[in-house]
C-alpha cells in the first residue's frame, strides 16, 4: 500500500548547501505531523524514493513507499502509547529495506511535545548502505 501526499501540503527543501556535498553522503529527511501529514521532504529523500521504485506523479503527489509508511505507522503508535503514558522522552526506531538492489537505513524518531501533544512529530532519516566493495571502486 502507498500513500500519496499533495506536494503543495509539504515543504520541499531544495537548498545549495546540498549540492555542496556528495548526493552519497546526504541523508534524505521527511518529518511528518502527529496527525500523519507530510510536512518537510528533502531532495536526496525525494531521490532515495524515487530510487526505489515511487517519486512524485505528474499531479504533484508524492507516492511514499510500504516499508516507509509502516515505520512511519510504527512510529506513531509508539508515539500514541507514550503520549497516553506521559512519557515525554524522544525515542528511535530503525529499519534496513533492501529494494531494487538497493540497501537503505529508515532511522524514524518520536518527538513527543509536551506542552501540546497535536504538535508532536515523527522524523525519518533514509540513508543508503553502501557496501565497502562499492566504495572501493
Amino acid at each position: 500500500m502507498n500513500s500519496m501526499t499533495e506536494v503543495g501540503t509539504a515543504f520541499v527543501y531544495s537548498g545549495h548547501s546540498e549540492n555542496m556535498a556528495s548526493g552519497q553522503s546526504i541523508p534524505g529527511i521527511l518529518v511528518f505531523s502527529r496527525s500523519l501529514q507530510l510536512q518537510y521532504v528533502n531532495r536526496r529523500a525525494l531521490e532515495l524514493i524515487r530510487n526505489i521504485g515511487q517519486a512524485m506523479t505528474e499531479s504533484g503527489l508524492i507516492v511514499l513507499p510500504t516499508p516507509l509508511l509502516e515505520l512511519r505507522d510504527q512510529i506513531q503508535e509508539s508515539l500514541d502509547d507514550r503520549l497516553e503514558a506521559n512519557i515525554w522522552e524522544s525515542f528511535e526506531m530503525s529499519r534496513v529495506v533492501f529494494e531494487s538492489g538497493r540497501k537503505l537505513l529508515f532511522h524514524g524518531f518520536g518527538h513527543p511535545n509536551r506542552a501540546a501533544s497535536c504538535d508532536s512529530r515523527i522524523v525519518i532519516v533514509l540513508e543508503e548502505i553502501r557496501s565497502a566493495e562499492k566504495d572501493m571502486n
